[in-house]
């Protein structure tokens, strides 16, 4: 292999850890539209890079995804990025098993951002979503969360911010006393459903770091299909210890300052 064919390489592999990093996951086909590539060659640069250890894959979704690795290519891999990329194969395999679809959410703005999503890898007829999919954070049960676990001014400030909103998306936050009837609630017992009553419904809990919640790890579910005491009974505690284990996934990585 000459000079060129080897910088086409290292460019091919870091556009594709580039694109894994911004969408989570990917396959070798999604891999291959991106960047334009034979689906052989896409193959090929997904290999090298699991060889190396920067990237891991699902056996089941066969989607691949960054790994602890990475991190030691830069010190501005951010935590809640981190955290997102800790959670990525707990969550997939969490999602097999119980068959609701699991994410990872982080706040920007005045919404609630998807980082990590497994719905891929259900086959229920729900409203599919994407990594970047955004939601009302005074609807969402993951802005609710967010919320009941800020520092009190944040909480305030952020609050008076959802107030002031024009989007209609963010109505509900004008109703103060069931807002913070929800927050409340919320930061008792350790996650919410939120203020969205649907036929679609999602169940949040904190993932914190040093005290301060960074994260937010949510399951959507079908009202129909479960009701609100089996979730609070059966898959509020699993989260939680879920929520527990990302956070010691991240912080044992952080502390150990992954080498190559």
């Amino acid at each position: 292999m000459d000079s060129d064919q080897e910088l086409k390489s290292l460019k091919r592999g870091l556009k594709a850890m580039t694109l894994i990093n911004r969408a989570g996951s990917i396959t070798i086909s999604e891999l291959s539209r991106h960047l334009d590539l034979p689906r052989t060659t896409s193959e090929r640069v997904l290999m090298t890079l699991l060889s190396e250890g920067f990237v891991d894959r699902d056996p089941q979704t066969k989607r691949y995804f960054l790994t602890a690795r990475v991190r030691a290519l830069s010190h501005g891999f951010g935590d809640e990025g981190w955290i997102a990329h800790v959670a990525t194969p707990l969550l997939f395999e969490t999602t097999r098993e119980i068959g609701w679809p699991l994410c990872i959410a982080t706040p920007v703005g005045s919404y609630m951002s998807l980082r990590v999503t497994t719905d891929p890898a259900t086959s229920l007829r729900l409203h599919r979503r994407h990594i970047g999919s955004e939601i009302a954070m005074t609807v969402s049960s993951s802005g609710i969360t967010h919320l009941a676990f800020l520092e009190p001014e944040q909480q305030r400030i952020m609050l008076e911010i959802l107030r002031a909103s024009e989007d209609p998306a963010q109505i509900i936050g004008q109703d103060e006393a069931r807002v913070m009837f929800a927050i409340r609630q919320a930061h008792e017992v350790g996650y919410s459903f939120g203020l969205d009553y649907g036929r679609e419904r999602s169940v949040s809990v904190p993932i914190m770091a040093h005290g301060h919640v960074v994260a937010v790890l949510l399951m959507v579910f079908m009202a129909a299909g479960l009701g609100t005491e089996r979730v609070v009974g059966e898959f509020v505690p699993r989260l939680q210890a879920m929520a527990r284990e990302i956070e010691r996934l991240a912080f044992v990585a952080e502390a150990a300052q992954v080498v190559i």
